[in-house]
């Protein structure tokens, strides 16, 4: 089920009222909040869905780079959940929309603290169940959150297509498909992973000559633009990300997660951002090994890293959609 935007009336209607969120269509009501997140204040949509509530609730923890609440991809999801019977905090992660801050220069942890400020932005609200707070992590944000719900209090986990191998090697994965898909051969990839291998030396050990003629041999290349694509000064800003999340692994906060988690990866993805199989080979070991029952890990056929069907405007997966809101319901007995 999806709930579409209310009708331009019905806006200017809220509006005039003077009202912080609005239900004058009996769909989803749309409210535009801040809360703070240490010294910052970070801002989102909230989708509240019809009824006076108290209802469930989810954070969305948005993928890399900038992200806010214009992302169709995260808005068609939040749309999902708030059909299913939760408000959905729709954010703008910092240093994106009206959020304040910077990502460039902030660690998974810290982006972790803002998933949880969101948490306890909704847990003070009182249309909201306090302890049915939840954390949807896309893409990068399927990072994230583990590391919110292992340090933080939670009551469910939804991760779309984030990888469970560790950062530095999906960069090598990603960047060996991205190489395949410009059309270029094995050779090219070799190039393509030695100025990858070079960066990562460069984080770790501080070696920018070596990186650097690394990239100047691979712009040489018929393959230039990929080369051209990583960085090309030493001080440039996405250097301070990276060293902070480059060593960074996922499994050990898995481990600590204790709460109902749904995982759902499309397959296709093995050839563009996700080791599909590996990552779930290694979340069924590592929620093994705690003996952790309380999982689903959904992998669809035929579609890539969105979980979206081929044709425009390209609707999520129903075996997808389907299956998460069941598993929703289950765990929150809504619906």
């Amino acid at each position: 089920m999806r709930l579409r935007r209310s009708t331009t009336a019905t806006l200017l209607a809220c509006a005039a009222l003077l009202l912080p969120a609005c239900d004058l269509d009996g769909q989803t009501r749309e409210e535009d909040v801040r809360y703070p997140s240490g010294e910052l204040t970070l801002a989102a949509l909230l989708l509240l869905p019809p009824g006076p509530g108290p209802h469930p609730a989810a954070v969305i923890v948005q993928g890399s780079g900038p992200s806010d609440r214009s992302n169709q991809w995260s808005r068609d999801i939040s749309e999902v959940l708030v059909g299913h019977g939760l408000a959905v905090l729709l954010t703008d992660k910092r240093g994106s929309g009206a959020s304040e801050g910077d990502w460039r220069v902030a660690g998974f942890d810290e982006l972790a603290d803002d998933a949880l400020a969101g948490v306890a932005y909704l847990r003070g609200r009182g249309d909201i169940v306090p302890d049915r707070i939840g954390l949807v992590g896309l893409s990068q944000g399927g990072w994230i959150a583990p590391i919110a719900a292992a340090t933080g209090d939670v009551a469910f986990v939804v991760n779309v297509s984030g990888a469970s191998v560790g950062f530095a090697e999906q960069s090598f994965q990603e960047m060996a498909n991205t190489t395949r898909q410009a059309g270029f051969g094995e050779e090219a990839v070799a190039g393509v992973l030695a100025i990858n291998r070079a960066a990562a030396d460069y984080l770790l050990t501080g070696d920018w000559e070596g990186y650097r003629e690394a990239r100047e041999r691979g712009m040489e290349t018929p393959w230039g633009d990929i080369a051209a694509g990583f960085p090309a000064e030493r001080d440039a800003t996405i250097w301070t990300f990276l060293r902070q999340v480059v060593r960074f692994d996922p499994a050990p906060y898995w481990l600590q997660v204790d709460v109902p988690v749904f995982v759902a990866y499309g397959a296709l993805d093995e050839r563009d951002n996700v080791p599909v199989a590996e990552s779930v080979r290694r979340l069924e070991f590592v929620f093994g090994s705690v003996r952790k029952n309380d999982y689903q890990i959904l992998v669809v056929p035929d579609v890539g890293h969105g979980i979206q069907l081929e044709e425009h405007p390209h609707p999520l997966a129903p075996e997808f959609t389907e299956a998460l809101g069941r598993w929703l319901e289950e765990h929150l007995r809504i619906g």
